[in-house]
């Protein structure tokens, strides 16, 4: 079919006579659709200065916000790496209301941990911190295989 010159002619009359550019479509229409259309373009340029405006407005809220961020990370960074060493005070779980856990829990957990405290030495940082962020992170955690170790 698409061998056949009549048809290729046919077909080349065919694209030949549409609009080639999207200028050339927006000329085709009425003047009350070509108004429209302006009105419509007009609107999208404000709604992109707006948008201009909210994502400037974010970044400086983000920068403003990552000051306030940076004394915690580098506090988290010298736990982690065994540089600073937290306070009693420091090291003291306030959990909400809804995040409290059953007296009897909290009693074995806490024998627990002292078994664990006499029977390992005292680790430098956090070991496999990052590890088990990762493995608790629902975004990461599937990344996550069996032989990947960190640090």
């Amino acid at each position: 079919m698409m061998q056949n010159p009549q048809i290729l002619a046919a077909l080349q009359e065919r694209l030949d006579g549409l609009v080639e550019t999207p200028t050339g479509y927006i000329e085709s229409l009425l003047r009350v659709v070509k108004r429209q259309v302006n009105a419509l373009k007009n609107l999208q340029v404000k709604c992109a200065q707006i948008e201009a405006k909210f994502y400037e407005e974010v970044h400086d809220l983000g920068r403003k916000y990552a000051v306030l961020y940076q004394p915690l990370f580098d506090k988290r960074f010298e736990i982690v790496n065994a540089i600073y060493e937290p306070t009693e005070e420091e090291c003291e779980w306030k959990p909400d209301e809804e995040d409290e856990i059953s007296e009897e829990l909290k009693e074995k957990a806490k024998i627990e941990d002292e078994k664990k405290d006499e029977e390992k030495e005292d680790p430098k940082g956090l070991p496999e911190f990052w590890l088990t962020v990762f493995k608790n992170v629902d975004l990461l955690s599937d990344m996550v295989q069996e032989h990947v170790s960190l640090f």
